[in-house]
């Protein structure tokens, strides 16, 4: 359970501080001193109503001494300690309820930036479907957790507080009492262990059933095409069986739990009250207190031993979200590195016996590449499938950076330190064009938030587009729909054209933009892409080289080496 501690405070955030804890401590012990003191009045408050009561001694006794001998007197002490302890719980109800939102909204913070802020090289290797997962029912989990962390300490002050009041009436029926429920708790040990288990269970069978959904909605059409939608919701239900079933079976395992510490504690608060009242012969007004003060431990009792089962339950998502944020943290891009400015490119890009391998892959996929981009050159490069065309772009775009050999730009190697601030500088566009659910001026906004309608109508000009503006009643503001479903293939790739261009890069990127396309399409995205020619420096990846004309260099790549393309016509 340590571990667990250790893993709660480690994903605290700026706004859970030290103060803010000690802050929050500091009312849980009033709130158990003002509950104590409230229970050490009842007794003169009894005695003063005529219940028999020896005379006290020592502390209890000077203590005691202090307050007025009227039931009046006793009366306004009471309410007065009643009044300051719903003072001291209302103010604690309001810390801990702000505590656990700032540490909600910080986690979501914390959780978000560190995978936005991870290396594309780590971000490509791991599933979309985890990431949402974490957010889905991870982060809520640990959300409860931290509700149960910032109760226990709470309810354990209060009970503490009794157990003291208990030893000031009568110390050895106390120690006997508080023994007898040490052994309990140390029976009940392994359903800790047990509620930890059945929460891994709930951990890695909530990822899996994130999975299955969203792997299924990305695969939607090809399911109704393949006819499998029985298997996606075959797997789904077991998915969620198993889900369920660990949450199921923690449910259970709370109940029985319940079950035992309520029998369990009612036979021994009889047994003790009864040999307090035989065998001791405790006053009136101590056993009444007595009887108090334990009617109302025995179940704080029981929700100290139920809050912890459900912590451990919930101390799986601790560790599952720790342990995302400090990978995605060990592989973020050095962002607080880069200059402010984007890297000046007007000479040229060189590629030096650049080398890259996945995962150590035997040979790599691309080997000894060596590569000239003069500056406002248009680059065409070919090759089959899995020759290693999208790892070179994103080497050039510097997501990823080589395992061998160098990157010069105007003469200044790139290293990862410099390639977010390269990555300012470049545009990318893929063979699908990725569109939000929002407007023509939101879409191309998000590539230059600050870009004036204007220029937003100039690179729509650029890239073919200023008919179709001109036919939207609502122009910029025209809805895109989500992924771009109201706009044609060749309207979405141009619209894509259109964002790369707003950033005003000085290299564009270009992964088979047109192949998705009817011949029509493609025909005249490659015509808009060649018209570009000298304005920006630009490499298209395309199936169909000898489609574009005016290129400086058409390169092919053939098992991971660069070479001159053959554009020779087959005889």
């Amino acid at each position: 359970m340590l571990a667990d501690l250790k893993a709660a405070w480690q994903l605290r955030g700026p706004s859970v501080g030290p103060r803010r804890l000690a802050y929050v401590v500091m009312l849980m012990l009033l709130a158990g001193a003002s509950d104590g003191i409230g229970l050490v009045l009842l007794i003169p408050l009894l005695n003063s109503l005529g219940a028999p009561m020896p005379a006290a001694t020592g502390l209890a006794g000077r203590l005691f001494a202090l307050l007025p001998t009227t039931l009046a007197g006793l009366l306004l002490i009471f309410l007065g300690v009643a009044v300051l302890r719903a003072i001291v719980a209302r103010l604690r109800e309001n810390a801990v309820a702000r505590l656990r939102f700032d540490f909600s909204v910080d986690l979501k913070i914390r959780t978000y930036a560190a995978i936005a802020n991870a290396a594309w090289s780590y971000l490509r290797r791991k599933r979309t479907a985890d990431f949402h997962a974490i957010f889905a029912t991870e982060v809520d989990r640990v959300e409860q957790g931290t509700h149960l962390l910032l109760e226990l300490p709470a309810r354990l002050v209060i009970f503490l507080a009794h157990i003291v009041i208990a030893f000031a009436i009568a110390p050895a029926f106390s120690a006997l009492a508080i023994a007898l429920g040490l052994c309990l708790a140390w029976a009940l040990r392994r359903r800790l262990l047990e509620s930890r288990r059945l929460g891994d269970i709930v951990s890695e069978a909530g990822t899996r059933v994130i999975r299955e959904i969203t792997e299924f909605l990305q695969a939607l059409k090809l399911t109704k095409a393949y006819g499998a939608e029985a298997q996606h919701v075959r797997a789904f239900a077991e998915a969620v069986q198993q889900a369920e079933g660990a949450g199921l079976a923690s449910n259970r395992l709370l109940a029985n739990t319940r079950l035992i510490l309520e029998v369990a504690t009612a036979a021994v608060l009889a047994g003790l009250l009864w040999l307090a009242a035989s065998w001791i012969g405790l006053p009136l007004a101590n056993l009444l207190v007595l009887v108090f003060v334990f009617q109302r431990l025995m179940p704080m009792f029981q929700d100290i031993q139920n809050l912890a089962q459900e912590f451990v339950h919930c101390s799986s998502a601790f560790r599952v979200v720790t342990a995302m944020i400090a990978e995605c943290d060990a592989a973020a891009d050095p962002t607080g590195q880069a200059p402010p400015r984007r890297l000046a490119f007007d000479r040229e890009l060189r590629l030096e016996g650049v080398g890259f391998g996945y995962d150590d892959a035997a040979g790599g996929v691309l080997r000894g590449i060596d590569l000239v981009l003069p500056a406002g050159s248009l680059t065409v490069l070919s090759g089959v499938s899995g020759a290693g065309k999208s790892t070179l772009l994103d080497l050039v775009g510097g997501l990823i950076v080589p395992t061998a050999g160098r990157m010069l730009i105007d003469g200044v190697e790139l290293t990862a330190a410099l390639a977010p601030s390269w990555r300012r500088s470049v545009g990318y566009m893929a063979q699908e064009a990725f569109l939000f659910h929002a407007s023509i001026r939101a879409n191309l906004a998000w590539a230059e938030p600050t870009a004036s309608d204007e220029r937003m109508l100039e690179v729509l000009r650029l890239a073919g587009l200023a008919e179709l503006l001109r036919d939207l009643p609502r122009g910029l503001d025209t809805i895109v729909g989500d992924r771009g479903t109201n706009l044609s293939g060749g309207e979405r790739q141009r619209l894509a054209l259109a964002r790369t261009l707003l950033r005003g890069p000085r290299l564009i990127l270009l992964d088979e933009p047109a192949s998705a396309l009817d011949a029509q399409n493609e025909d005249r995205i490659l015509e808009t892409i060649a018209g570009l020619h000298g304005r920006t420096t630009i490499m298209l990846v395309t199936h169909r080289p000898a489609a574009i004309t005016g290129a400086d260099q058409h390169l092919m790549l053939v098992d991971g080496r660069l070479v001159a393309a053959d554009l020779a016509p087959p005889r």
